[in-house]
């Protein structure tokens, strides 16, 4: 397994069991096709006022792949190089903020606090080339300067990646997953994996049991954990699920939203009434994915996506923050590493498939294929996790909504995927 194909699986968790998606109901009825509508553009964090752009934090081990970004933010960017986390904006060298080169440890994930006040990012011993042991989620204060503090560690043991955080919207908890399971052997079982929350001011921590994270994100208001997860089958010993879950953070309760059927990614409406999520038999590699629309109360469930499609590669759908569009993933065809970046409108279900990624310096044999794509926080501008066949590392594209403007590279050579990156504001002096 190539590195690629190895983060990949480790993002996206294990394949679930074809056969598993349930027929529709009459609450299940395809959306209602209505005229394309025009493209935007979109990409993985938050982005700067000053830059536009965005970036994610987070290598995607499973769950919490998908920061939350600020409403507003003034350039500080967070990212992994090396197994450090680093700081850097407009204007201002990058420096390393976490992490040594003696100290054996691998940091990754770094996911701003909304407010910008605080870093949380996932440590451990050990590379995941030599393996990892002794991970921990760690918070750390900003000072204006970008200057880190470590406020609270949360010890995890065991011998997988370092988790991957996110943030409620209020700062109070950070949940993430505890993948007791082998995330690459979806025949093993998956008993003992849990979800943590972690309340902050305290360091209290609530364990979901029985649950593999696969994807996890706060509401936009209030505090509500969308959940998808497979979970042990008592019969089969394996993980049979992909459910879609809510866990209300203040009562304790957690309800199932959406039973049973391969639900591997989700992201919320900016308001907070609805959940998109992506569903289906495989693990992305095959054709059987699709993407559907919930409202949180249950009341309507509808087909969005037009056609079943695989996807290798990705975070799953994304909402933009104006919600009136949601990006996602899909192989130019099966059996390859292209990707299409598509935009759907959520209302309609129209669909806009971008053109493929050049830099106005490349050559026209050179393609960027997209690791990973999110919208900037003002919905203006796409940032891009992007690889070129053949060449070594990735690099952090940014593409603008106007077309009139041309992509242009924040930083190549980064670490991993998108989800290894962030932005945030600067604090208040």
């Amino acid at each position: 397994m190539d590195e690629q194909r190895l983060e990949r699986a480790l993002r996206q968790g294990p394949p679930f069991a074809a056969g598993i998606v349930p027929s529709l109901t009459l609450d299940e009825q395809p959306l209602v096709r209505g005229p394309v509508g025009v493209g935007r553009l979109v990409l993985i964090l938050a982005v700067t006022a000053l830059l536009l752009a965005s970036l994610l934090a987070g290598l995607a081990t499973l769950g919490a792949f998908r920061v939350q970004f600020p409403p507003v933010s003034n350039g500080w960017v967070a990212f992994v190089a090396d197994g450090d986390v680093y700081l850097e904006r407009a204007g201002v060298a990058a420096r390393r903020i976490i992490g040594s080169d003696t100290d054996g440890l691998s940091q990754i994930c770094p996911q701003f606090s909304r407010d910008g006040r605080r870093l949380a990012y996932g440590e451990a011993d050990g590379t995941a080339q030599a393996g990892y042991h002794d991970a921990a989620l760690v918070i750390s204060d900003l000072d204006a300067a970008g200057n880190a503090s470590v406020s609270l560690r949360i010890d995890v043991g065991g011998t997988f990646a370092p988790p991957c955080a996110t943030w409620s919207a209020d700062g109070r908890r950070v949940a993430f997953g505890v993948p007791r399971t082998s995330p690459i052997n979806p025949d093993r079982s998956g008993a003992g994996s849990e979800i943590w929350v972690v309340t902050v001011a305290d360091g209290h921590v609530d364990v979901l049991p029985e649950l593999l994270a696969t994807d996890l994100e706060w509401s936009p208001q209030g505090s509500h954990l969308a959940i998808s997860s497979g979970q042990a089958d008592p019969v089969r010993a394996e993980v049979r699920d992909g459910s879609l879950r809510l866990y209300e953070a203040d009562s304790g309760e957690t309800r199932t939203l959406v039973g049973p059927s391969g639900v591997g990614s989700l992201t919320w409406s900016p308001d907070g009434s609805r959940i998109a999520y992506q569903r289906g038999g495989s693990d992305g590699g095959g054709m059987d994915q699709e993407i559907w629309v919930i409202r949180v109360d249950g009341s309507r469930k509808y087909l969005l996506t037009q056609r079943q499609f695989g996807s290798i590669y990705g975070a799953g759908p994304v909402w933009s923050p104006t919600g009136d569009r949601i990006v996602y993933q899909r192989m130019k065809s099966a059996g390859t590493e292209a990707h299409d970046v598509v935009l759907v409108t959520p209302d309609d279900g129209s669909e806009v498939v971008l053109p493929d990624l050049r830099l106005p310096e490349d050559a026209a044999t050179v393609s960027w294929r997209p690791d990973s794509v999110t919208w900037s926080p003002d919905g203006k501008e796409l940032l891009y996790t992007a690889w070129v066949s053949g060449r070594p590392g990735r690099a952090l594209i940014v593409r603008p909504l106007d077309t009139r403007s041309d992509p242009a590279v924040l930083r190549d050579g980064v670490t991993g995927g998108s989800e290894n990156r962030s932005w945030g504001r600067v604090p208040d002096e």
